[in-house]
C-alpha cells in the first residue's frame, strides 16, 4: 500500500471534503470556509471521490520544476563561480554574481536561486544583520531639493587606498557625479561641484558632515569664520547643511557600502589598478549602470535645480586670501611674494586691503575694491628649517657646579613625618 504524507493544509481539506461527501456539508458552504470558488471545490470533491487520499497531493509534487537547472549546468555554474568569482580578493556575493554572470557569461540565473545554490555547496553564508535604531526620515520629493556629498576612503583598486567623493540625489537616489582623488581636498570638492554645476545646474541644499573641508570646528563653538568651501556655496547661493551623525545622512552612506561591495569587484575584473583608468570605468561605465538598478522617481517631477547662467564661475571657484599691502608695495601670500603695480585706473596706498585669488591651475589675481591690480612675482621666500638652525649662544654668566650634601633636617631624608633632631655641637 502507498504511503501519503499530508502537510496541515491538505488535512484541513480532507475533512472538509469528508464532510461533503457524507452530506454534512453543500459545496457550497465548503467554498466559503476554503476561500474557494465553488467550481474549484467541486474539482477537488470529485478528484478525492475518485482518487481518494492520493487525490489531495500536487500532481507536481516529487517531480522537477519546469524552470530547474540540468545537473550539467548545475555543475558549469558552480565551477565558474568557484574559480572566477570566489577567487577575488573582497568577497562576492550571490547578487553581484549572478549580474556578472549575465553580463559576461550569458548565463541568466535569479540570485536567491544562486544564492541557496551556493549556500547548499557552502560557498556562502548568511550573516547575521543587526537591528537599526536610528529615525527613519522621508525622502525629499523633488530633484535637487537636497543632495549628499561624502568622501570615501577605501582601498578601490590594486593595493593603495584611495578616495572616492559621491554626490547623490536624496529624491531619487541617483548618482549624481563620482570621482577617485587622493584624498579630500577642498580643491577636489570644488572641482567636482564645479562639474556638477555644469551638468545639472544649482541644487537647493549640500548635505555634508562636519569635516574640515565643510566646517571650521572649533572649540569655543565660534561661527564667525567660514571654509572656501563654504563661501563658494554661498557666493551660489546654495546652502550648506551639516550631518551629527553618519545615520543622518545614510543615503551616502549606503550607496559607499554598496559601491565597497560592487564597484570593487568590477574593477579587479576589469584588471584596473590606476586612478585614472579607474575614473574612466566609473564615469563611462558603473555610473549609468548604477542609476539604472538602484535610481527611483521623485514623488513630484518638478527639477529644483536652478541654471548657473550669468554666473562667473572663474571668480568663485578659486581660494580668496584677504592680506594688506606692506610698506614696499608687496603682499605676501604662504611663501610667495607679489610686487604691485601702480596704475592709472586704481591707485593704491601702504596699508590698504587687497583680495587675492588663487586659482586651482595654479594662478593668482589680485582685486581692489573689485578691480584687478597688476602685478609680478618677485620670489618665493624660502622656508625656514627652525630645527637646523643653530642655537643662540646664551649671554648669561654660566656657574661652576656646586654638588651641596642635604642636612641631616632636610625633608629630602625623612619623607612625611620628620622626626625631630638636635645637633650639638661639641
Amino acid at each position: 500500500m502507498k504511503e501519503f504524507t499530508l502537510n496541515q493544509g491538505e488535512l484541513n481539506l480532507m475533512v472538509i471534503l469528508e464532510r461533503i461527501k457524507n452530506g454534512e456539508l453543500t459545496q457550497a458552504e465548503a467554498a466559503n470556509l476554503l476561500k474557494l470558488c465553488v467550481r474549484q471545490v467541486r474539482r477537488k470533491a470529485k478528484r478525492y471521490v475518485t482518487e481518494g487520499v492520493a487525490g489531495l497531493i500536487h500532481r507536481g509534487a516529487g517531480r522537477p520544476g519546469n524552470r530547474t537547472f540540468s545537473q550539467e549546468k548545475t555543475t558549469a555554474i558552480l565551477r565558474l563561480v568557484s574559480e572566477k568569482y570566489m577567487v577575488l580578493k573582497n568577497k562576492a556575493g550571490p547578487t553581484f554574481i549572478a549580474e556578472q554572470l549575465e553580463k559576461n557569461d550569458g548565463i541568466i540565473i535569479n540570485h536567491e536561486t544562486l544564492r541557496k545554490l551556493m549556500i547548499r555547496h557552502n560557498l556562502w553564508s548568511v550573516a547575521d544583520r543587526k537591528k537599526r535604531r536610528h529615525q527613519w526620515r522621508e525622502r525629499k520629493h523633488h530633484f535637487g531639493e537636497l543632495v549628499q556629498i561624502d568622501g570615501s576612503f577605501h582601498r578601490w583598486f590594486g593595493d593603495e587606498y584611495a578616495t572616492l567623493i559621491a554626490f547623490i540625489d536624496d529624491a531619487t537616489g541617483k548618482l549624481m557625479v563620482a570621482e577617485f582623488v587622493k584624498q579630500e581636498t577642498i580643491k577636489d570638492f570644488a572641482c567636482l561641484t564645479h562639474q556638477y554645476l555644469k551638468k545639472y545646474g544649482r541644487p537647493l541644499v549640500l548635505y555634508s558632515d562636519r569635516g574640515k573641508v565643510f566646517k571650521v570646528n572649533k572649540s569655543n563653538g565660534s561661527t564667525a569664520s567660514k571654509t572656501q568651501f563654504q563661501r563658494i556655496l554661498q557666493e551660489l547661493d546654495i546652502d550648506l547643511v551639516h550631518a551629527y551623525s553618519p545615520q543622518a545622512k545614510g543615503r551616502v552612506e549606503r550607496l559607499f557600502k554598496t559601491m565597497q561591495d560592487r564597484l570593487v569587484k568590477e574593477l579587479e575584473l576589469a584588471n584596473i589598478s590606476t586612478c585614472s583608468a579607474a575614473n574612466r570605468y566609473l564615469n563611462n561605465v558603473y555610473i549609468q549602470e548604477h542609476n539604472k538598478k538602484f535610481a527611483v522617481k521623485p514623488i513630484e517631477n518638478a527639477d529644483f535645480h536652478r541654471s548657473i547662467k550669468g554666473i562667473n564661475m572663474l571668480s568663485i571657484f578659486c581660494l580668496k586670501f584677504e592680506r594688506i599691502i606692506n610698506n614696499n608695495y608687496t603682499v605676501t601670500l604662504k611663501e610667495s611674494l607679489f610686487q604691485l603695480k601702480q596704475d592709472k585706473e586704481t591707485f593704491i596706498r601702504r596699508g590698504q586691503k587687497v583680495q587675492i585669488h588663487q586659482h586651482f591651475d595654479g594662478t593668482v589675481d589680485i582685486f581692489r575694491l573689485g578691480k584687478k591690480l597688476g602685478f609680478k612675482r618677485v620670489f618665493e621666500q624660502p622656508k625656514v628649517n627652525k630645527k637646523s638652525l643653530p642655537k643662540r649662544p646664551s649671554t648669561k654668566p654660566q656657574r661652576p657646579f656646586v654638588y651641596r650634601r642635604p642636612s641631616l633636617s632636610h625633608p629630602w631624608r625623612y619623607p612625611g613625618n620628620r622626626p625631630d633632631i638636635s645637633i650639638v655641637l661639641k
